[in-house]
């Protein structure tokens, strides 16, 4: 940690460190979770192409999980004359 609230005369600065800090943990976790072979992330046996991509996937799928099912002649749906 060379910033100047620990070590004086040092160039950098408090937050700099910090951007830094956040980035690498950021890029630990990519690699980590692209190089496993077995996730929750990623389906089983994911080819690594597959894996490489998994933040642009894993929202797609989730979104495609989480989605309710739309249920045919619901209220909403119901026009004035059929709810009578």
């Amino acid at each position: 940690m060379n910033v100047p609230e620990i070590r004086s005369g040092s160039l950098e600065t408090l937050p700099h460190y910090v951007e830094i800090t956040i980035l690498l943990t950021l890029l630990t976790i990519y690699v980590v979770i692209t190089l496993q072979p077995y996730s929750s992330i990623h389906r089983p046996k994911a080819p690594l192409r597959e894996r490489v991509v998994w933040p642009i996937l894993l929202p797609w799928r989730l979104m495609r999980i989480n989605r309710l099912p739309i249920v045919e002649g619901s209220e909403s749906e119901k026009t004035a004359d059929e709810k009578v």
